[in-house]
């Protein structure tokens, strides 16, 4: 039930959500005291941290028991409970259930809680002077939010960097077989337009303009060779033209495949 409960927490990612900075500044952003847990990520090296402000915990723990979570529980100037830390524990764990389903696509992991502490300066997963990637999450409750970050040390991030970069392609591609439907009815009922070409030639424009009916224009075709028919205006087929049943009419010799087709 408490997994539940926490898996249903509505998370939006805020404007901008990912920062990179020196791990000593992260560190002094960060309010005291914090419910701080170190985490492994194998087969990564490092240590990642997941930070949950008091505020947070409270508004959670207040939201599973009933309570209306306003915001206005005293966060300073004491430790949690034992009570509290068991919530806090089973939030921290669902967390990490969602960081290893969201690294599925790009490399599987195994995340694991090493420790929690409250006080930032017992959580040094790097040197001080070291880059970190912060992911900064906004948890929205009912009457009230809280954030919640994600820090990962860029030594561990690094040897992923290619493929992240790179993006997510799916290895298979699936192929919806409703929509291959509709599409091929659709072009099976499509109307097209198909040209019979005669013949052509070039001629001046004075001999245009003294034209007169019953003229007769020589094309450059001989009368047994095949003709082009165009469809849409691209040539498609060749063959004959001739009389069936009284009606003009296209006897097709060859079909011309074009390279897009091969």
């Amino acid at each position: 039930m408490l997994s539940g409960f926490f898996y249903s927490l509505n998370v939006d990612v805020s404007a901008n959500p990912f920062d990179t900075l020196k791990f000593s500044e992260f560190v002094r952003s960060l309010p005291v005291p914090t419910s701080l847990h170190v985490f492994r990520m194998e087969p990564l090296r490092g240590h990642g941290l997941i930070v949950l402000e008091s505020q947070l915990v409270y508004n959670l723990i207040d939201t599973f028991f009933g309570g209306e979570a306003l915001g206005k529980a005293r966060v300073e100037g004491r430790e949690f409970t034992t009570i509290e830390e068991v919530m806090i524990k089973k939030a921290v764990l669902a967390v990490l259930k969602n960081i290893e389903a969201s690294w599925v696509p790009i490399e599987p992991v195994k995340a694991s809680l090493i420790r929690s502490e409250m006080n930032p300066q017992f959580t040094a997963i790097v040197l001080p002077t070291d880059l970190v990637i912060v992911t900064r999450f906004e948890i929205e409750l009912e009457q009230s939010a809280g954030n919640l970050v994600v820090c990962y040390p860029y030594s561990m991030i690094e040897p992923m960097r290619n493929k992240l970069s790179s993006g997510v392609q799916a290895e298979i591609e699936e192929i919806d077989t409703n929509w291959l439907k509709m599409i091929k009815e659709v072009i099976l009922n499509s109307e097209v337009d198909l040209r019979i070409q005669l013949g052509k030639t070039e001629i001046t424009g004075e001999r245009l303009l003294y034209m007169q009916k019953g003229d007769v224009i020589q094309l450059d075709n001989d009368a047994t060779d095949p003709l082009s028919c165009y469809v849409d205006g691209l040539e498609k087929l060749k063959g004959f033209i001739g009389v069936q049943r009284g009606f003009q009419a296209f006897q097709i010799q060859d079909k011309i495949i074009t390279d897009c087709e091969n």
